[in-house]
């Protein structure tokens, strides 16, 4: 099935003729999986579920080119519950969240992770294919398939650099750093620790990510680390999936001098679909049962994490994952499509056209906006962008273009 004929009949021409003639990137999502404490496992792919946010007929549906498919944050514990909350929209320097994974069991956690989704590409070898540049990626698309990128939100490497580049060796070609809890060698927007937000075997990372050709996501890194990062890199990086700052003022969200180092280095910012990350009005409207992932204070989880064979990392993220994640009477307030465009509209007249992507994070958002709350939905964001007075040139760069020149850029064409 060709990205054109998948497009709902129910947009204009015009908008079904700019969507189908764009590389659609969706630059950050995941796809349900299940993970057990031996293996990982997507949970049918292929099969249109209602309620979930990504699939491949999702994806076929609205007309999606390229994913980049993650890892999401391997582990991650709640220990204190009273910080997390706090270092939503403030600075933290206490521990709020660790990952179970340390060490060997690191590398391990994220090569099965890569093994889920080479093998998802080889089962639906029809639909899905790994691209490893931007030649790639276009290449694939013009096929008719779509091209997946293997993307790590935790750059869980074990604090060794042979372990980074068997991950390129494997076909990562894109990053990110850290996700809400830091790592040994870099902070997070959760937790800051670290005066520069990188260590000195933080900054070796950088430079290593520069000379393999991995495009560097600083997606969840800490300020400082940001700031660092664009000291360091020789090359655009980029943040795959943040909104504004100064439109909603999430720690996860980016000020405006970040913005513009990002872009004056040649990186690109991808929209995030969150309501919450969209307008912080939806966060603080919030309400219910917080649900058994967020826990209770768990200081004694930092001495278990750090003893080799204290706790079985595997089974832990198993355990934690098999639970519901909201109790059934959470509430979780969303804006319209149209209110994430403000976002593009600011991004825009802060840095230009170049500069702004989509990330999306879809599959496990509970307030993704309204009319953007799944990849099926793509087209609606073409539309929405064509309303607010876009060119078909403009909107086929935020669509895809603008990420497509990072990579050209830093991975090679």
């Amino acid at each position: 099935m060709s990205s054109a004929s998948a497009l709902s009949t129910t947009l204009t021409q015009e908008v079904q003729q700019i969507h189908a003639g764009a590389v659609v990137m969706l630059a950050h999502l995941h796809m349900e999986r299940q993970i057990t404490a031996d293996a990982i496992e997507y949970v049918q792919p292929n099969v249109d579920l209602p309620g979930r946010q990504v699939d491949i007929p999702k994806l076929r549906q609205g007309g999606v080119n390229c994913i980049w498919l993650s890892e999401g944050g391997p582990g991650e514990v709640t220990i204190d519950p009273v910080a997390k909350a706090r270092s939503t929209t403030e600075p933290n320097d206490q521990p709020a969240m660790r990952t179970v994974f340390r060490g060997p069991a690191e590398v391990q956690r994220i090569l099965r992770g890569f093994d889920a989704t080479r093998r998802l590409c080889r089962d639906y070898a029809d639909t899905l294919e790994l691209a490893h540049s931007a030649k790639e990626i276009r290449s694939i698309a013009a096929r008719g398939k779509i091209a997946v990128l293997l993307h790590t939100e935790a750059l869980l490497i074990g604090n060794d650099l042979a372990m980074l580049r068997s991950y390129h060796a494997l076909g990562m070609r894109v990053a990110g750093l850290v996700h809400a809890a830091p790592l040994d060698w870099v902070d997070c927007d959760r937790e800051q620790r670290h005066a520069d937000g990188l260590t000195d075997f933080g900054r070796q990372v950088i430079r290593e990510m520069n000379a393999l050709g991995i495009v560097i996501d600083v997606s969840h890194s800490a300020e400082s680390t940001i700031r660092t990062v664009l000291k360091e890199s020789k090359q655009p990086i980029v943040a795959s999936h943040a909104n504004v700052k100064r439109l909603s003022p999430l720690m996860r969200n980016l000020s405006d001098d970040v913005i513009r180092g990002i872009a004056d280095g040649g990186g690109v910012v991808g929209i995030h679909c969150s309501s919450a990350f969209v307008d912080i009005a939806c966060l603080h409207g919030r309400s219910g049962g917080s649900g058994s992932l967020h826990g209770q204070p768990n200081l004694a989880m930092l001495e278990k994490i750090q003893t080799p064979g204290a706790i079985d990392p595997f089974a832990q993220e198993a355990a934690m994952r098999a639970k519901p994640g909201f109790a059934a009477d959470a509430v979780f307030p969303t804006v319209h499509l149209e209110r994430l465009i403000d976002h593009v509209d600011y991004l825009v007249n802060l840095v230009g056209i170049d500069h702004v992507g989509v990330g999306t994070d879809f599959q496990f958002l509970e307030d993704a906006v309204t009319d953007f709350d799944s990849a099926a939905k793509t087209p609606n964001l073409t539309a929405a962008l064509l309303r607010r007075g876009y060119s078909p040139t403009a909107i086929r760069q935020i669509l895809g273009e603008n990420f497509l020149r990072v990579i050209g850029a830093v991975v090679g064409e």
